[in-house]
């Protein structure tokens, strides 16, 4: 039986062996085929070439090839896919395009704004670059708007006296007056009863000018002209009526009178708008405002009339923005004198602009004049005065914004397909003069009004530097691709890491012993956590009010609070943790309660406060309201300092700015992470 056993375990162990042989085999093979060279790969693209970590981003290793590639090539749409030579997106089927290898020292350097190419690359990537220039920055800037009434224009008839109309001398509403054209005739007791008066007021002295003035002057105010006293004084018997005759002449818009209505005074009854002057209402998007100035010539069409071109000028811009349409109203004064415009009508215009380099509206007639601040004319003065019509002081041109110089130069422009714009933030692919090869550096501009086909740019770029204006969004990708400064990532935000917060960025560094994970404990030991969070409150108001024996005290219920916790519940992972920062925590509540020095205070809760932040974002809490870290960069000489507060109280209670009686602790408080309480 032995022997049989024997002889059985014999053939087993050959036939593992035999498998084992044929396993080894098959994994030399599959080594020696992973090492060897690829044939034909430059053209033939695969799945495979795409290098990306487990979390599917690009990583910047590549597949071992036999031949020394210089150049990686990409898609413009999907950056993360990394070929090693040319041929079509797996994605979406677009062509590749070259870019620098990773390994190339061009690309690979310390510089994260710039970008160099091999010379097939940018013909391959059809980069074109444009030089910056100064130019005349016209534009035609288009509004629509409505025909009003020029309130300045109009008249209201009414009743100065009670009296009954006897005569209506305007029958309808359109009807045209002249001014000193009779509306209607009153006839009024009142006015009977005050010629009386100044017949009385003569007989009585006839050398008493004034007391005869006073009593003429009561008349006007009935309503009575100067020459029709003249002619009651003459006949030397008063008139029974009035005659109310029209104060400018214009058309009748509304009429309210009748024929033997008893009005009171006050009463309207015509209204009379002058309507050889009207004004227009326009309505101007707020992208074009930079454009718009007091007193511009502005031309309109409307449907009405076709085949005419009426001229007006900007009266005046609305200080405030209708929100619902984003544009701003835009008054402007135009002649009318054959009544073609009426209120009412729709009308399309546009008015014509230049800016110079400071955002100045050129108009040369204008240079170093004085004009009326509400009545624009073509008549400038070239001393200040005071202007005919408004009785005004006049006011320097260049204080509505128009160019006060006579040589002023043009603005930089650059064609509008330069810019890569992202909303907040506009940048171009500059091309680096001189370079070895085709170089590009990425230049954040800010931009003015756009110009046509250009943008006016304010800052960023210099005349006769040369931008990118065809292929500036495929260098963009590249720089995405390289983890350099792009559209999307600018420059703060590369260099983050070096303003952050030092536990967050050790956090992001990975580093074992500051990365702050979230760790799961029973709901008792979370509970057992609130009075040392509670404690630690009462430990940081003592060292803000600088009161060391509250500071002692809190300090010392702290390390009772502290010892109280029972973290035999907690798993091998917590609790290491909980140790550890326990021991912080024990640490540094000891040498406050042994401290009488606010100052020595203030230091070590700089210790207990970092490890209770630690603590908080560790495990969470379960109090009864919000908790919140803070960090503040200033704190003890710059080194910073993290604390925590109850809801959005970011009371800093360390830093000190200013005098010491005066002190603004909330000055320096940047929020880290509002922790609500964990639900059990």
């Amino acid at each position: 039986m032995d022997t049989v056993n024997s002889k059985t375990n014999q053939k087993m162990k050959k036939v593992l062996l035999a498998i084992g042989l044929i396993l080894a085999s098959f994994l030399i093979g599959y080594l020696s085929s992973r090492n060897s060279t690829p044939v034909n790969t430059a053209n033939t693209p695969a799945s495979h070439d795409v290098i990306v970590d487990r979390e599917g981003i690009p990583t910047n290793k590549q597949q071992p090839h036999s031949q020394d590639h210089s150049t990686v090539w990409t898609c413009s749409m999907h950056p993360q896919i990394r070929m090693p030579g040319p041929g079509k997106c797996p994605i979406c089927g677009m062509d590749l395009i070259p870019v620098e290898d990773d390994n190339s020292e061009s690309t690979n350097g310390s510089n994260l704004t710039t970008l160099t190419l091999s010379e097939a690359a940018k013909k391959l990537a059809e980069i074109e670059t444009t030089e910056v220039k100064r130019g005349r920055a016209k534009a035609l800037v288009s509004m629509v708007g409505m025909v009003f009434e020029d309130e300045t224009r109009s008249a209201v008839i009414t009743s100065r006296i009670d009296g009954r109309l006897d005569a209506i001398y305007v029958d309808y509403t359109g009807e045209k007056v002249n001014q000193g054209d009779p509306l209607v005739k009153i006839w009024s007791p009142t006015l009977i009863k005050g010629q009386v008066e100044l017949f009385e007021t003569i007989r009585s002295d006839p050398n008493d000018t004034a007391l005869i003035k006073g009593a003429e002057e009561k008349l006007i105010q009935y309503g009575l002209d100067r020459e029709q006293i003249e002619r009651i004084k003459a006949q030397k018997r008063p008139t029974l009526y009035v005659t109310l005759k029209a104060p400018i002449s214009g058309i009748v818009t509304k009429k309210n009178a009748l024929l033997g209505q008893f009005v009171k005074e006050g009463t309207e009854m015509f209204v009379i708008d002058d309507l050889s002057n009207v004004w227009v209402k326009m309505d101007a998007y707020e992208t074009d405002l930079p454009w718009i100035r007091y007193g511009q010539d502005i031309t309109f069409t409307t449907a009405s009339v076709p085949g005419k071109t009426f001229r007006g000028k900007v009266l005046f811009i609305d200080p405030t923005l209708d929100k619902k349409t984003r544009s701003v109203k835009v008054r402007v004064e135009a002649p009318n004198p054959d009544y073609l415009l009426k209120p009412g009508m729709f009308v399309s215009a546009e008015l014509e602009a230049e800016l110079d380099d400071k955002g100045r509206v050129v108009k040369p007639e204008w240079v170093g004049k004085y004009i009326c601040p509400v009545h624009p004319r073509d008549e400038a003065s070239s001393t200040p005065g005071v202007c005919p019509d408004s009785k005004m002081p006049l006011r320097p041109a260049s204080s509505y914004g128009y160019a006060d110089d006579k040589d002023s130069r043009p603005p930089l422009l650059i064609p509008n397909t330069a810019p890569l714009i992202t909303g907040k933030r506009s940048i171009v692919y500059v091309e680096v003069p001189r370079a070895s090869s085709p170089t590009y550096e990425l230049r954040e501009v800010t931009l003015g009004p756009r110009v046509g086909d250009h943008y006016i740019v304010d800052k960023g770029l210099k005349e006769g530097e040369r931008v990118v204006t065809k292929g500036a969004f495929k260098i963009d990708s590249t720089m995405q691709i390289l983890g350099k400064t792009s559209m999307m990532a600018p420059m703060e935000k590369m260099a983050s890491a070096e303003n952050k917060p030092p536990l967050v960025q050790k956090a992001e560094e990975k580093s074992d012993e500051e990365t702050i994970e979230k760790l799961t404990a029973p709901k008792s030991f979370m509970t057992g956590l609130n009075p040392i969070y509670t404690d630690y409150l009462k430990v940081k108001d003592a060292i803000k009010e600088k009161k060391t024996d509250a500071a002692i005290l809190s300090g010392t219920d702290l390390i009772k609070d502290l010892k109280n916790i029972d973290s035999s519940i907690l798993g091998a992972k917590s609790k290491r943790k909980w140790n550890q920062l326990s021991n912080l925590i024990l640490a540094a509540a000891a040498k406050i309660t042994s401290s009488t020095n606010p100052i020595d205070q203030r230091r070590f809760f700089n210790s207990l406060s970092e490890a209770a932040v630690k603590t908080l974002m560790s495990f969470g809490q379960m109090t009864d309201s919000d908790l919140s870290v803070f960090y503040c960069p200033k704190a003890f000489d710059g080194e910073g300092f993290y604390w925590i507060g109850k809801g959005t109280d970011n009371t800093n209670p360390v830093y000190k700015t200013g005098a010491e009686t005066e002190e603004k602790t909330t000055e320096c408080a940047d929020l880290v992470e509002k922790i609500s309480p964990d639900k059990p």
